[in-house]
């Protein structure tokens, strides 16, 4: 039963990067603006931040292409000469995604924590530390997973999705109670947020707790 729900955590990581991965950037890209936490929004036009851009756009292409020496080049440009934008991030992230996909999860969690680096402790690396985590539960490492997700600040624009693979991490561990309590959180922080919250609900009602 253990390996199952392994294997059926692994299959959402997998989902939820290619389902949720554009809602996701296109949410921390409107939050940055609002906290203006990156000189590189306030400042957009710069000719480092096209280049950077760019750059991104062709990291994007050649992961679509599975092309394993540009991604490689592509994504040391960007965290060598690009390391204060968040583009090198967003790089990182495309190479953790690849690595899913491919079921190498060790690489995924290099990627994930190069990404934390580079971001330090603006809202990418938290998203970073969430998908980390995820990878985690994917390994079988549910309590490494829950050290991973307590560095995330509750005022965090991701705090709904820390809660939910919080909540992921303590049902595989059979802590039930405190499994219905994450999702609760998690749910509460979506609706705050104005996100949707079906799935959550769903993981709740799976365990018995209430469904609206």
């Amino acid at each position: 039963m253990a390996q199952q729900d392994g294997e059926d955590d692994f299959d959402r990581l997998k989902g939820w990067w290619q389902d949720y991965g554009n809602y996701l950037l296109a949410g921390v890209l409107f939050g940055l603006a609002l906290i203006g936490g990156w000189r590189f929004y306030q400042n957009h036009q710069s000719s480092q931040a096209r280049q950077a851009s760019e750059y991104y756009e062709q990291m994007k292409v050649a992961v679509a292409r599975d092309d394993a020496q540009s991604i490689l080049a592509l994504e040391n440009t960007l965290r060598e000469r690009f390391s204060s934008s968040p583009y090198a991030v967003l790089a990182e992230f495309e190479v953790a995604h690849r690595a899913v996909n491919k079921g190498d999860l060790d690489a995924a969690l290099d990627a994930l924590q190069r990404a934390q680096k580079l971001a330090k402790s603006d809202p990418l690396a938290h998203l970073a530390r969430v998908r980390q985590a995820q990878v985690q539960i994917a390994q079988e490492k549910s309590e490494q997973a829950l050290e991973t997700l307590k560095s995330i600040d509750r005022d965090s624009p991701f705090a709904a999705f820390s809660d939910e693979v919080k909540g992921d991490a303590l049902r595989l561990l059979g802590r039930l109670d405190e499994a219905r309590e994450a999702y609760r959180a998690a749910r509460q922080a979506a609706v705050d947020a104005k996100m949707d919250d079906r799935l959550i609900s769903l993981k709740l009602k799976d365990l018995g707790g209430e469904a609206s």
